[in-house]
């Protein structure tokens, strides 16, 4: 009987799929600085990066050698979609913010920032975000971005572009920990924007039971019972006598913190955990920083300008794009050139590789070369006469005309050496006769 096959079963749960497929959906975006901005800039985009999390890459490293462009190459690989990079110049701190990889470029004059801890500093009751409220990204916020102008359309949709979009009847109400303010001033045209942190607290109830539901002991040294704790008239929270009936609601779902449950009546809160930034709008360029200019703060141009302008830059983009062309042809050419000449240079070398032939050796005294005057007696069978070969006899042959060999002179012994020299030191030297 055949085995029966086990069947795998799902280990990771649907949610999970689903919310991983979300994320790959979701925007997201690289904060860089460029060029020389000084430590309070570096501190101002690490808080911009906070800003944006989860859907950013918090702890990117820009070096000197590092070019805007590579950003840009890479930014496709891992689903980057928008950056913003902060550069300074002589008239102050610029923002670009860009839709990658084919624009628009949004430039922006930062006219004044406050970093976290400025404001931090401000507070009397000071909240450090945790892990938990940048695990989501924050809601954005648009005030004031209604007009007839195109800078304000294309800046309201570029900023929408850089968050991911709201599913209302899907939505989890504990996901919505941030706000992002973003409001544009009627009278001067300039951009403000603030970054809060959502609370709520149960109201209807007094401060002693607050603080029981908030888990902090209270201290009833002085009382009798609990009893007497809670039921203490006047004990009206601070807060709550502050709040707004605009201000609170019927929760839909559970919230963090405690005593936020479904159905029960919470105050909505927001605290400020920063940074401040107040932003003016330069102008709008198509493409990365490259193509036409779309809106400007302070120029502006006809339709015939702008129709020329933009067919400018058509030309010279198609005249950037023969170059090219014929840039990589040309190195197409260099390379087959390499190689046919890489081939003609193997070819003459196989032409002239010749073999190398070893010489016979002989035992004895054939091992010696013949000269001349052996090959005549081998031949002939008589001696050669001496006229024929008197070329060959000299100081150094002998009379077959060989080469003699040169007696080693023999090194004398170190003893022998002393010896003698000195016999020639003291040669008068007699020995002494006895008395």
């Amino acid at each position: 009987m055949p085995r029966k096959r086990r069947k795998k079963k799902r280990t990771q749960p649907q949610e999970a799929l689903v919310a991983e497929a979300e994320d790959q959906k979701a925007p997201k975006s690289f904060v860089i600085r460029r060029g020389k901005v000084g430590n309070r800039v570096i501190s101002l985009v690490h808080n911009v990066r906070e800003v944006m999390m989860p859907n950013t890459a918090a702890d990117l490293k820009e070096h000197k050698k590092n070019k805007l462009r590579d950003f840009i190459n890479v930014a496709p690989t891992l689903n980057v979609t928008h950056m913003m990079v902060f550069s300074k110049s002589v008239l102050g701190l610029n923002m670009r913010l860009m839709r990658v990889p084919r624009g628009p470029t949004l430039t922006f004059r930062v006219l004044k920032y406050s970093l976290k801890q400025d404001i931090a500093a401000m507070q009397k009751k000071p909240h450090t975000p945790t892990d938990r409220d940048i695990l989501d990204p924050p809601l954005l916020v648009l005030n004031n971005f209604v007009g007839e102008g195109a800078g304000s359309k294309l800046t309201a949709t570029a900023l929408q572009s850089m968050f991911p979009p709201l599913d209302v009847e899907a939505i989890k109400l504990k996901s919505c920990r941030r706000v992002l303010l973003v409001n544009k001033n009627k009278l001067d045209g300039t951009i403000d924007m603030r970054h809060y942190l959502i609370k709520a607290a149960p109201t209807g109830i007094s401060k002693s039971i607050k603080k029981i539901v908030r888990a902090k002991i209270p201290n009833l040294g002085k009382l009798m019972d609990i009893s007497e704790f809670v039921e203490r008239d006047g004990m009206v929270s601070d807060s709550e006598a502050e709040d707004n009936p605009d201000h609170t609601m019927n929760l839909p779902q559970d919230f963090s913190g405690r005593g936020n449950r479904k159905a029960n009546r919470s105050a909505i809160r927001l605290k400020e955990i920063g940074p401040r930034l107040t932003l003016q709008l330069l102008k709008i360029e198509e493409g990365i920083s490259s193509g036409a200019t779309l809106y400007h703060a302070f120029e502006t141009r006809t339709p015939a300008e702008a129709a020329k302008l933009r067919e400018l830059k058509r030309k010279e983009a198609e005249l950037k794009r023969l170059r090219r062309l014929q840039q990589e042809r040309n190195v197409e050419k260099k390379r087959k050139e390499k190689e046919e000449l890489a081939k003609k240079s193997r070819a003459q070398a196989k032409m002239k590789e010749v073999e190398v032939v070893e010489a016979p050796t002989f035992d004895g005294e054939d091992e010696e070369e013949k000269n001349d005057a052996d090959y005549y007696r081998e031949e002939v069978g008589e001696e050669p006469p001496e006229e024929l070969f008197e070329t060959n006899k000299g100081k150094n042959t002998n009379a077959r005309g060989n080469k003699k060999k040169k007696k080693k002179k023999k090194r004398p012994n170190s003893n022998e050496e002393n010896n003698s020299n000195r016999k020639k030191i003291m040669p008068g030297r007699k020995k002494r006769k006895k008395k």
